[in-house]
């Protein structure tokens, strides 16, 4: 298929490779079919309810047992009557874990291997080697970086993003403790500089909110981060539908009220950074209900309505509120980093969305959800432990199946797909085309604000959403689809000709069928279908082979079963 045909011959033979691959479902081997669903439909019967600070606090905090999280959802299941799917084929489960894990895909030996093993305890070696690996620490640093900018307006703190992730990634390898990671960037203070990724990167949390809203942001965010909780919408006054009352908002903006991030320059003149300034003086100061110029001094006290006390320093009292955050008597801690994990393995967390839990918000398997946040809690916050927890389960191992309705919760009965991040979908991308180039500067000067350009930066910042949204919410676009599908630089590396991997493919299998096999290794990671095989069979007779494998090529990155994790 050559891209100056995209809009006509070549497109619609591609279109008609696409109807017939059955991409668009979860891909089940030959024969295999997914299991039955025996559901009741009245909504009274979900296990659906809100949790207690007691409730938190109940279960046992001693490490999670093998199989105990599948004992504890199959048993809700049986409450109400639901079946759950069967496993993923190996294929299926190496394709998941890897992109979970590290957001890239496995490479064709990688998969091959996994087929050929026969050792039963092959998915958990798999599980523990990409949990040592450098691509699982950038990838989730990647994911906590567009968690917070995803809320960033200010320019200024996004250029500071570089370091945090940096940072970041340096204690995911060391398997720093939740608890650690989030003191430390509660509690950083002096410089971060735009240049330099390396230098204090857990200052980025904090410093990245400037201007006169600052304390209200680093609070809101504070909060819904490493909380779960949307204190904020109590900004102005008591919310209707939570516990969360006005006062409480501000007196836990008062824990910030002292520090200011601040812009420094280098010795050019030019913004090199932020800075993170403790003030000796001042309060924050809740403006008046009737009358905003009436305002009232607030003293820091947490959400449990433990004081801090007003005379103490700018950084006694983030220590203090840090202290209170991973404190083990605070279950929201760890009740909003398993819930937000969950959440991402699983395809549907238990509180949805990810970032407001709260007393009265409603949990789907409230028990399920409580027993392993204490099993964190008693780990320590150790993020490997749940990870290993979490994949081994075969809870995460059934396969996908889409809910009747966007909104429904499958009660992990099943997986439930999810669009990959733009960074995962890029990564995929240069896996099954080979490296496009990077994204460059704008100009000959590359200053913190000079501009960015390339089909990188480009296709980032087309498909990249908040991470925080529901999976139902995140949506395509015509944009993106346009991108994909008539991109020149994309496009030019589909061709069967040249120095293109889909050229060294053809040339090192001249067999059609080993070359069909090879090119689906490499863009979804499993092997064809006999009925996807007999339909790219008669295309590739009709249509030559060099042409028709360049449509199969593209109609595979169009797919859904490309773009989405399942």
């Amino acid at each position: 298929m050559r891209p100056q045909l995209r809009c006509g011959k070549g497109l619609t033979l591609a279109l008609f490779i696409l109807s017939g691959m059955g991409i668009g479902s979860d891909a089940f081997a030959d024969g295999e079919k997914p299991a039955k669903q025996d559901k009741k439909t009245e909504p009274a019967t979900l296990p659906m309810s809100s949790i207690s600070r007691e409730a938190w606090l109940r279960p046992p905090t001693t490490p999670l047992q093998a199989g105990e999280i599948d004992q504890l959802v199959d048993r809700e299941l049986k409450k109400i009557g639901i079946r759950p799917t069967r496993l993923t084929t190996d294929e299926q489960f190496l394709r998941r874990v890897w992109l979970d894990v590290t957001g890239k895909l496995p490479m064709p030996a990688d998969v091959q291997e996994f087929l050929a093993d026969r050792d039963p305890n092959k998915r958990a070696k798999v599980i523990d080697r990409l949990l040592e690996t450098d691509d699982y620490a950038n990838h989730w640093a990647s994911y906590w970086h567009d968690v917070i900018t995803s809320r960033l307006s200010d320019v200024r703190g996004r250029l500071l993003a570089r370091s945090f992730t940096a940072w970041l990634a340096g204690r995911l390898k060391q398997n720093k403790s939740w608890g650690e990671i989030a003191h430390a960037a509660l509690t950083a203070t002096g410089k971060a500089s735009f240049a330099d990724p390396t230098q204090n990167g857990q200052a980025f949390f904090l410093a990245s909110r400037l201007g006169a809203d600052a304390v209200t942001e680093q609070a809101a965010e504070t909060s819904r981060v490493f909380l779960g909780i949307q204190i904020q919408c109590a900004q102005c006054h008591d919310h209707p539908s939570d516990v969360w009352k006005r006062e409480q908002f501000h007196e836990f903006a008062a824990y910030f009220a002292r520090v200011q991030s601040r812009p420094f320059q280098d010795g050019g003149k030019r913004l090199a950074g932020l800075q993170l300034i403790s003030r000796a003086f001042g309060e924050h100061r809740m403006p008046g209900k009737k009358d905003p110029k009436q305002t009232t001094a607030m003293s820091p006290r947490f959400i449990d309505g433990t004081s801090t006390g007003a005379g103490k320093s700018d950084l006694d009292r983030r220590r203090s509120l840090a202290d209170a955050i991973v404190s083990k008597s605070n279950p929201w801690f760890a009740g909003a980093y398993v819930n937000r994990t969950w959440g991402e393995l699983m395809g549907q967390a238990f509180y949805q969305p990810v970032d407001d839990l709260g007393p009265l918000k409603e949990a789907a398997m409230p028990e399920v959800l409580v027993r392993v946040a204490a099993a964190f809690r008693g780990s320590d916050y150790n993020i490997k432990q749940l990870f290993r927890a979490l994949l081994n389960s075969k809870t995460y191992q059934r396969q996908m199946r889409p809910g009747e309705t966007a909104e429904e919760h499958l009660l992990f009965a099943a997986a439930y797909p999810r669009r990959l991040d733009a960074n995962s979908l890029w990564q995929s991308l240069e896996l099954s085309l080979g490296k496009m180039g990077g994204p460059q500067f704008r100009g000959t000067k590359a200053g913190p604000f000079a501009a960015l350009q390339g089909l990188e930066f480009v296709f980032k910042d087309e498909f990249g959403f908040d991470p925080s949204s529901r999976p139902e919410e995140v949506e395509g676009s015509v944009t993106q689809a346009l991108l994909m599908m008539n991109n020149p630089t994309i496009n030019d590396k589909i061709k069967a000709g040249g120095k293109n991997l889909l050229a060294r493919i053809l040339k090192s299998y001249p067999n059609d069928d080993e070359a069909l096999r090879m090119l689906y290794l490499r863009t979804l990671a499993r092997r064809p279908t006999d009925r996807e095989r007999d339909r790219c069979r008669a295309h590739i007779a009709g249509a030559g082979r060099a042409e028709a494998f360049e449509d199969i090529l593209w109609a595979l990155l169009n797919s859904t079963e490309f773009q989405t994790r399942r």
